[in-house]
């Protein structure tokens, strides 16, 4: 048994059993937790499968068992004594998230309630809505320490019924290019073991600190769940000729993580606050399951805080304010940049494409130090790399661009060139139409193909950042992913030109997949929704995103100034940063957390010149004093290798759970299915306009174009806006491509606008041909002219209705000829002639020659005689 669906936990005086079973609920295994030492976590797994016949009779037959279970709320109400019997404390639970010992027992956290919100393939995702925290201390929680109740109090703010998601075999740390190569693997495996392994990425695993206990007395991973922090979206779209799901996920990192203003830049390991890597997947639903066979894409980025060692101080601002940007440690060496970009390296490969979004010219400097530090640290650390493989820095200044008006189709202008430098992942061949008419907006498109030829595989990264990684960094995402998206529909033969139109339905439900995925990362890292959404820069709507701008601002106000440093403290007990101890002093009694981000006992092992080579790599190599072979830049530019996964599932499996072959289909389920089916998007295509009341409201609202002209009113509720600084320069570097498709606009056209003509009244002989053919209605054939041998011409009709139209010039040589009669037209005395010289002939032989012709074959005989003499 690969894996546990379904848990049930019993609590006895001394022990506490849980029981697993499979999705079907006919294998079981059992787990034996005892209560007897509070300060230890002694857990008994039982490796063997019992039915459900084994397990009852072993319950029933304990020491302190009893065939009748009572369920945990209706213990007291019957008047039983707490430890007679069995105590059903938890049933269909999902899995176990971890254990947790703060100064006094042990702590078990049960992820009791959790719905499925997306589907990759076989494969279903869940977010959790409920987790149980259950004593394991015999004597329950430990009411007589005040300190362990404020402990326990602080490790339940963390909300884990908000934006927490597993999955039981898709590895949801990693994104789907990992997990598909995982699969392509299989082929190369033995073929009567058909299971795939892939490592996980701890990065993005919040609950790393919460199995340890488990895992370090032996509880196998079948009994455990790994949970994502995060967004994650999903979307069908229903097309005439398939049916398209569009997920998003948002994984943020769970190393240096924290709120807003006390967790900024990056400690020494490189770990950027805020960091959060985002993929998009289209998945054909009409195709197989199967990521081997099915037709998938994804596209990755990135996005996370200016990797330097910075901060910012709240106490230095006011209300409105903004705290002063200060360079804690500067490194001449840009020792914290190079272990980010070798982080980044290591994972996605090379090139790595960065988007710093900070201002660069500013009247009085605030920004313009994070990028002047960045850019310097950037180049430096591109002495040391080949050409083809450096760090490509590119400085966008969203807010002096939005001013202008065209952020947005900027955007798509260098989104393209930096989607086409690190490809998109696909699982299928391209269309082959597109081999034989290959589009000129991809000739500068190399594509990367996997070792057995199948798979497009994406090569590097593109990360994003502003001061926050927050609004600006949203929108950038949001205009590269959509270039991405068309590109990808493109591949999948969905459009025939590879840019979505950015007023189809399609982008409209991606715009808002990547607003829900913008305010949720606020939310987490800034106590409020997104300041300026997409929508403030696509400038469509004006009164309601000023007003929402306003109480988002204050909202992150408030929270930055109250809740932050208790939020912290509860992300640092959750995560492990900080474990309690008798000894030590109390989390909250720490005048500040920076010691436990940044010990003062690091030490970096990087080689400040071979910044790229890893540092468990660069000590073994100066064991033998050669790391020369190291340098080589194609080392780098591959894919990295997979490890293996905690968990095989097999193939069998997936697709048993998939498919749910071990019931019959109830008339309940096909109806929900129904609803569910309705609650996706259906479009005659994907660059299909929106719906016609959706047009029809934003013709209320201001054109982005004639908004241009006008004075736009400045809020300094927001770091994007600076009025002092509009007399400075306003340019980017930009990039540049055309594409014949083009938007339709808002509002209703004209015909010269849509067709190329204009509508006119038509002149007085126009109006006369067209009465004159209207009269025709009337016209009808006579009785006589119907003969099987008689033509039928148009100046043959005779009509009743109107007496001056009774001879008619035909517009045309042709007849009415039709399968029943036929035109005969008279045939020429010349035509005559000949005709009967042919049957003459015939009849009697050919005739004489006459004298004429007889003369010029003497002649021709006498000439050639003279030449063969």
């Amino acid at each position: 048994m690969s894996r546990l669906w379904h848990l049930t936990v019993f609590e006895t005086s001394t022990n506490f059993y849980i029981v697993g079973s499979d999705v079907e609920k006919t294998r079981f295994r059992l787990l034996k937790i005892s209560r007897k030492e509070t300060q230890n976590l002694n857990i008994v797994e039982v490796e063997q499968d019992y039915t459900k016949e084994d397990v009852m009779k072993f319950l029933s037959t304990s020491p302190e068992g009893n065939p009748i279970v009572l369920v945990q709320n209706k213990r007291q109400s019957l008047g039983v004594d707490r430890w007679k019997g069995l105590i059903e404390r938890a049933s269909n639970a999902f899995g176990l998230l971890g254990a947790v010992r703060f100064l006094e027992g042990y702590y078990l956290l049960i992820v009791t309630k959790a719905r499925v919100v997306a589907t990759i393939g076989y494969h279903e995702i869940y977010k959790i809505e409920e987790v149980a925290l259950i004593s394991l201390a015999s004597e329950g929680i430990a009411a007589d320490n005040p300190d362990e109740l404020r402990y326990l109090k602080l490790f339940q703010s963390v909300d884990l019924s908000t934006d927490f998601y597993f999955s039981y075999a898709y590895v949801l740390s990693r994104t789907l290019q990992e997990n598909a190569l995982g699969v392509s693997n299989w082929s190369r495996c033995d073929q009567t073991d058909k299971t795939y392994q892939l490592g996980r990425d701890s990065k993005f695993i919040w609950n790393n600190y919460l199995l340890e206990p488990l895992r370090e007395n032996l509880v196998t991973n079948q009994w455990l769940i790994e949970i994502v922090h995060g967004y994650i979206g999903q979307q069908i779209i229903e097309l005439p000729c398939s049916r398209l799901s569009l997920t998003l996920i948002g994984r943020r990192s769970a190393e240096y993580a924290g709120t807003r203003y006390l967790k900024r830049g990056a400690n020494f390991r490189g770990q950027v606050a805020n960091d959060v890597e985002t993929e998009q997947i289209i998945w054909d639903m009409r195709s197989s399951p199967n990521f081997k066979v099915g037709k998938f894409s994804s596209f990755v980025q990135r996005r996370g805080s200016v990797p330097l060692i910075w901060s910012q101080d709240p106490a230095t601002r006011g209300v409105v304010g903004k705290p002063v940007i200060s360079i804690d440690i500067n490194e001449p060496h840009a020792q914290t940049a190079a272990a980010h970009f070798r982080e980044l390296r290591k994972k996605y490969g090379s090139p790595i494409t960065v988007m710093n979004l900070v201002k660069r010219r500013e009247k009085r400097r605030h920004e313009t130090l994070l990028h002047d530090q960045f850019l310097k640290a950037v180049n430096y650390l591109n002495l040391f790399l080949p050409k083809t493989e450096r760090i490509a820095y590119l400085s966008f200044d969203v807010a002096r661009c939005h001013k202008t008006g065209n952020v947005l189709s900027k955007l798509d202008e260098i989104g393209f060139r930096c989607v086409l430098r690190h490809g998109w992942f696909q699982t299928y061949p391209s269309v082959y139409c597109h081999k034989l008419r290959p589009n000129s907006l991809l000739n500068e498109f190399e594509p990367l193909i996997s070792e057995d030829g199948r798979f497009l595989l994406q090569r590097g990264i593109f990360r994003t950042n502003c001061v926050d990684c927050l609004d600006r960094t949203n929108v950038t995402q949001f205009a590269i992913g959509k270039v991405s998206l068309g590109l990808q529909l493109y591949s999948m033969g969905f459009v025939g030109e590879p840019v979505l139109s950015p007023s189809s339905e399609v982008c409209r439900i991606y715009e808002d997949l990547m607003d829900q995925h913008g305010d949720t990362l606020a939310l987490q890292y800034a106590g409020s929704q997104l300041v300026h959404s997409i929508k403030t820069y696509k400038k469509i709507s004006v009164i309601q995103e000023r007003s929402r701008d306003v109480i988002q601002t204050l909202s992150r106000y408030y929270s930055n100034t109250f809740g932050d440093y208790d939020k912290q403290n509860a992300i640092n007990l959750f995560l492990g940063v900080f474990r309690p101890s008798k000894a030590n002093i109390n989390l909250w009694d720490l005048g500040t957390d920076h010691y436990l981000h940044f010990p003062t006992d690091f030490k970096m092992k990087a080689d400040y010149c071979a910044w790229f080579i890893d540092s468990d790599v660069l000590e073994s190599c100066f064991d033998c004093k050669d790391y020369n072979h190291l340098t080589n830049g194609n080392t780098f530019s591959k894919t990295p290798s997979i490890s293996c996964c905690q968990y095989p599932v097999s193939m069998d499996e997936l697709y048993y759970v998939h498919y749910r072959l071990w019931e019959l289909t109830k008339l309940d389920d096909l109806i929900r299915d129904q609803k569910d089916l309705q609650k996706s998007v259906t479009v005659d295509g994907v660059n299909q306009s929106v719906a016609q009341g959706y047009s029809f409201a934003k013709l209320w609202k201001q054109n982005a174009t004639d908004k241009i002209s006008v004075k736009q009113a400045k809020t300094t509720l927001s770091d994007d806006y600076d009025e002092e600084d509009e007399p400075l320069l306003k340019s980017d570097t930009e990039a540049h491509y055309e594409c014949g498709r083009k938007a339709i606009s808002f509002g209703i056209l004209s015909t010269r606008e849509a067709y190329g003509f204009e509508i006119k009244q038509p002149s007085e002989s126009d109006m006369a041909k067209y009465v004159k053919y209207a009269q025709l209605d009337g016209c009808t054939v006579s009785k006589d002219l119907c003969s099987p041998g008689m033509p039928k011409r148009l100046n043959d009709l005779s009509h009743s209705a109107v007496l001056n139209y009774s001879n008619l010039e035909p517009t045309s040589f042709f007849t009415s000829d039709s399968i029943y009669s036929t035109y005969l037209s008279p045939v020429s005395k010349s035509s005559m002639k000949i005709f009967m010289q042919t049957i003459d002939c015939a009849q009697h032989g050919p005739t004489n020659p006459s004298q004429t012709d007889m003369e010029k074959y003497k002649n021709y005989a006498h000439d050639k005689c003279e030449l063969c003499s």
